[in-house]
């Protein structure tokens, strides 16, 4: 493991991670603490460009992007920061890259278990008629599964994959229960 600051793209140049000619594959899993505006676009989008920049100097071939399903339809700020580096991953030709895009994670759904048993109420997004928000939680350990096969599974290149659990997706009412 070597550490480097991914928001000083000096850093990352001088990183021995990132020593030219010995940087295959690039994995990122960046994510803003807050996913507030300026967070995001610190972290969410500058960082792991300055990430995907110094890869491509260090002579990688791949680079792999941890991603979230909802910004497919982007609200909130941390979604338009990894849908604009989406962007400018996709749109650059010097590295091919696979995105991954979970659903959501077990650990994420379990954290409302603990809110509950500490008494605060059960939180759902009412879509209305009689309908809620639902996911297809994934584990972390499949996810990282998945993110490694993108590396020999040449269908995964250059692609973006919506990935999450292998049941029928829950609603929040249905998790509550």
């Amino acid at each position: 493991v070597v550490a480097a600051e991914v928001t000083e793209p000096e850093s990352l140049a001088a990183s021995p991670a990132f020593k030219k000619g010995e940087v295959d594959i690039v994995i990122s899993c960046l994510a803003s603490r807050s996913g507030m505006k300026k967070d995001a676009y610190m972290i969410d989008y500058q960082a792991t460009l300055n990430a995907m920049n110094a890869a491509k100097e260090a002579g990688a071939r791949h680079f792999i992007l941890l991603s979230a399903f909802c910004v497919a339809k982007p609200w909130l700020q941390f979604q338009f920061a990894k849908l604009d580096f989406e962007e400018k991953l996709t749109a650059q030709t010097d590295l091919t890259y696979s995105i991954l895009r979970p659903t959501a994670f077990f650990k994420s759904l379990s954290g409302q278990v603990e809110v509950v048993q500490g008494g605060a109420p059960f939180v759902y997004f009412d879509l209305g008629e009689g309908r809620t928000a639902t996911c297809n939680p994934i584990s972390e350990a499949d996810l990282a599964v998945a993110m490694i096969d993108t590396i020999s599974d040449k269908s995964r290149e250059n692609s973006i994959w919506n990935i999450g659990g292998q049941d029928d997706p829950l609603s929040m009412g249905n998790q509550g229960e």
